[in-house]
């Protein structure tokens, strides 16, 4: 059995090339760098819908 992918935001970047993700059984959203988050991207695993900056959240990074 295949697994769904998980559906993850794209919530911001800051100038150091960290992105923040938002996962759905998050409140916070977390901080990945830029390598992680191309292979995020290219990856079967996570499904990034809504990809608009959001500006709920500040830039903590």
């Amino acid at each position: 059995m295949k697994n769904k992918p998980v559906k993850v935001s794209l919530i911001g970047k800051s100038a150091d090339n960290t992105y923040q993700i938002q996962f759905p059984n998050l409140k916070v959203p977390v901080n990945v760098n830029e390598d992680l988050y191309r292979r995020m991207k290219h990856s079967s695993r996570y499904e990034f819908v809504n990809s608009g900056i959001n500006k709920k959240y500040k830039n903590y990074a």
